[in-house]
């Protein structure tokens, strides 16, 4: 098979054909001398990362006697190498940042090279590769000689490697920067969930946006308004056409706040089910685990003929609530809590609709749960946009990467 030599987008002041070689062509296999497991213990001086610790936090360590010993004797990965899983899940990478650390020999390598390859260039090399596909099956570990025969394009020039290790290098440290962020933002979410609303049989959060005080009125949810059925008579032929729209599971498993039917799935309109209403709060009512059942969404969408799956219950407000607010109260950690309480089953869990209506919820002033269901909602918003900027930034990353290679 004829391979093509030059990438489809380039640095200016590049040229010329790639060519092709092997891993083994630039150095051999490096890995850490041999450690057995009565030489490591669950806390110590220097940790010892296993295939199944690799990348995430060790579970064991070694003295700094034995890793000063091993490390003057036997080869170490220099600063910027780029080790990578040889077992399990192949290829996985961590670049090595210097800091004392020793390694599962034969399961986690590297390519102890001699220059003629970049780390910034190699690791993004490896993210590329389809390391099961080297012997056409999947495989369980990755043997050295098999590593060193893998095919690796090399431009004519170093600087080139250089400009490509980097680029997508720095595309990287961008994406690991905006995950954090999105996980910032997901952490402070949920400490505000805990802390504006009331737990544990309070009648005041912990945490007051400015300007509001006094107690918070509780009553259960029947009290407040009534619940309705899902989708019934209904088989698999009645979905994926027609001119109404259904609220599916994952719809109100996920979201909070529903406003888009057009992402709804599609079903015929059927005057005998009950309508989706502006404002009205949807429950699932199973979950293969407890704590998952009876989620919640608010639907404040638009449009007519608007259904919810059979595997959820509407309750209409009739009560002087906010929309916003009650979606996000009914997420908080002491709602949450006392619906868990209420799963029952063994391989799948469900709540009985008739006595989740008997939960109760805490709620101040209109004007407050307005305040306090808008800081939420602004929030999920940030958290939407962060989580659609990570999107977009992979797949402009996944571009790059086909098109920089040859």
């Amino acid at each position: 098979m004829t391979r093509n030599n030059t990438p489809a987008l380039r640095f200016d002041g590049f040229d010329g054909e790639w060519r092709w070689a092997k891993l083994g062509d630039f150095g051999r296999v490096g890995m850490n001398k041999r450690i057995f497991k009565h030489q490591t213990a669950p806390t110590g001086d220097i940790p010892f990362y296993k295939i199944g610790t690799f990348g995430k936090a060790p579970d064991a360590f070694i003295p700094q006697s034995l890793y000063d010993a091993y490390r003057a004797k036997y080869p170490h990965p220099s600063v910027g190498a780029v080790l990578i899983s040889a077992s399990g899940s192949i290829g996985r990478t961590l670049v090595y940042n210097g800091q004392p650390a020793y390694f599962q020999d034969s399961n986690i390598i590297w390519l102890d090279h001699n220059g003629g390859l970049l780390n910034s260039y190699l690791e993004q090399f490896y993210s590329i590769t389809d390391w099961n596909g080297i012997e056409g099956t999947t495989i369980r570990r990755l043997y050295n000689e098999q590593f060193l025969a893998v095919p690796i394009p090399v431009p004519p020039a170093i600087e080139e490697q250089r400009a490509i290790g980097e680029l997508l290098s720095d595309l990287d440290v961008l994406i690991e920067h905006r995950r954090d962020k999105h996980a910032n933002l997901n952490q402070t979410k949920t400490a505000l969930l805990q802390r504006m609303f009331p737990q544990d049989g309070a009648d005041e959060p912990e945490l007051r946006l400015g300007g509001f005080s006094g107690a918070w009125e509780a009553k259960p949810l029947k009290n407040l308004g009534s619940s309705y059925g899902g989708l019934t008579g209904k088989t698999k032929e009645d979905f994926g056409h027609g001119d109404a729209r259904y609220i599916t599971y994952l719809d109100v498993f996920e979201r909070a706040l529903i406003t888009d039917a057009s992402r709804l799935g599609t079903t015929d309109i059927d005057n005998r089910q009950n309508e989706v209403k502006i404002g009205d709060v949807l429950f699932t009512v199973s979950s293969e685990v407890p704590e998952e059942v009876g989620m919640s969404a608010v639907w404040l969408g638009q449009g007519r003929s608007i259904y919810l799956n059979s595997f959820c219950f509407g309750f209409r407000p009739i009560a002087e609530l906010d929309s916003k607010f009650l979606a996000y109260v009914l997420r908080s950690p002491d709602f949450r809590k006392k619906m868990t309480l209420l799963a029952q089953g063994i391989s799948r869990f469900n709540i009985s609709k008739t006595r989740a209506m008997e939960l109760e919820i805490s709620f101040p002033t209109l004007e407050e749960q307005r305040a306090i269901g808008e800081v939420f909602a602004d929030l999920d918003a940030l958290i939407a946009a962060e989580r659609r900027y990570i999107t977009q930034l992979v797949q402009a990353k996944t571009a790059l990467l086909q098109r920089m290679f040859v």
